[in-house]
């Protein structure tokens, strides 16, 4: 497996250090797990992180956890909410084109743009969405780190496609 894309493009540190992290869990050319990832090598990123279980063909996300910083930007707790019902909630759509992506063996995806909350569209968030999986082929988690800014703007980076081999594992485990 080759590095989808150079983290040094990532603005922010923690997401960069996120990156280099889920990449050192990598190992013979196939994605990790849940289990791969260890919470207590990454405290100071914790705020920072979530993680969405994959329903289905990639037809909805769960927040399986959700750092402080992350149920803060969206002013409630995440734990166990569907994307779908976080929209009905938030009364706008959330874009989550990246999300099915990476869910569908699209490898790793950065976007920077607006949190679409209401009442939340003065932040601009800073996302990296990572690729975790069970069996080392089928996507069931997606991790991810944000960063919350003031401001406005948008800007996406792909990831070069990239395949994944792995023998089957042990099932994810939640935090």
């Amino acid at each position: 497996m080759h590095r989808a894309f150079d983290p040094a493009q990532l603005p922010d540190h923690k997401l960069r250090r996120l990156y280099n992290y889920w990449w050192s869990r990598c190992r013979n050319g196939a994605m990790p797990s849940r289990r791969d990832i260890d919470p207590l090598d990454i405290p100071d990123l914790l705020p920072n992180l979530f993680l969405l279980d994959v329903v289905g063909n990639a037809e909805d996300f769960v927040f399986r956890l959700a750092g402080s910083l992350v149920e803060d930007a969206f002013s409630m707790p995440l734990r166990g909410k569907s994307i779908t019902e976080i929209q009905k909630a938030a009364g706008t759509p959330i874009p989550v084109a990246q999300h099915i992506e990476v869910a569908r063996g699209g490898g790793p995806r950065y976007r920077e743009g607006s949190v679409l909350v209401a009442g939340r569209d003065h932040l601009r968030t800073q996302r990296l969405l990572l690729p975790l999986s069970t069996d080392g082929g089928t996507v069931d988690v997606l991790m991810g780190g944000a960063i919350f800014l003031l401001g406005n703007g948008i800007r996406e980076t792909r990831a070069e496609p990239w395949t994944y081999a792995r023998p089957a594992g042990d099932p994810p485990l939640g935090f």
